[in-house]
């Protein structure tokens, strides 16, 4: 009989608020666990972006990494690592880079988090001029457990979508 386990876990404030389908065993220790794991590869991913190594940030990409966009396209790795660049390339300096996980659903090897993102930077814009940019979204991040550690798999269900050119809504 194959044992079928969800956990989910609420960030809200400084207090965690836990809710799981459980079949018996404490659950929350492990689920606790990924969060940390997870939180590292955010903390890794961040610098990687701080140092604009582009190489570091797709080490922590799935082969099969792909994301899907609010119309539905789907971007595989390479076109991701390609967007990732691009990014970088017009970025002149970072003032903040912020993940929050939301929530977290783990369910064996597969982890759903729900993730605010805040991008803070100095950047070009299509006038050819440098321009206080900021942007915030909230998005699914589907990670698989690869070995030792966890690599992100699928990005989707983008929302709450925001951006600040010079203070002004874009």
């Amino acid at each position: 009989m194959q044992r079928h386990l969800t956990l989910l876990l609420l960030i809200s404030g400084a207090v965690p608020c836990a809710s799981a389908q459980s079949t018996g065993t404490d659950t929350l220790p492990a689920l606790r666990a990924v969060r940390a794991e997870l939180e590292r590869a955010y903390k890794t991913n961040t610098d990687a972006f701080m140092r604009w190594d582009v190489a570091a940030v797709m080490a922590l990409r799935a082969s099969d990494f792909h994301t899907v966009t609010p119309d539905g396209a789907t971007r595989d790795r390479a076109a991701m690592e390609l967007y990732t660049t691009g990014i970088m390339n017009g970025v002149r300096k970072w003032n903040q880079i912020a993940f929050t996980i939301d929530s977290l659903d783990v369910r064996g090897d597969t982890a759903f988090a729900i993730v605010s993102q805040h991008l803070d930077r100095m950047a070009l814009r299509p006038d050819n001029l440098v321009h206080h940019v900021e942007t915030w979204v909230t998005q699914r991040e589907t990670w698989v457990r690869s070995e030792s550690r966890w690599l992100m798999w699928r990005v989707d269900q983008l929302r709450n979508q925001r951006r600040l050119v010079d203070g002004q809504p874009q």
